[in-house]
């Protein structure tokens, strides 16, 4: 996983069983960086509490958050990861 700023959007970029996920960078509870979270499958875990969300689609799996994450869409044009800036939810 790695974090990048598109159009001015902190977006975490994550690649799992060989397909990419984009979500925002910030955990919905506490606005911590998820980026410095862990990944596991597809989960990622907020460092500060331990919010889990899929993503895939940015759903909240464990509490103390309870909103879900913005994702993005993710495609692949000509071998570059093209992530768009609109939010896919």
């Amino acid at each position: 996983m790695t974090s990048r700023n598109v159009a001015g959007t902190e977006i975490l970029l994550c690649r799992v069983a060989g397909q990419y996920f984009a979500v925002i960078d910030r955990c919905s509870h506490a606005r911590q960086k998820l980026s410095e979270g862990r990944l596991r499958g597809y989960e990622i875990s907020c460092p500060l509490h331990g919010a889990r969300f899929d993503v895939r689609n940015g759903n909240c799996l464990a509490a103390p958050a309870i909103n879900p994450l913005r994702t993005f869409e993710v495609c692949l044009e000509d071998d570059q990861i093209i992530v768009r800036s609109e939010s896919a939810s």
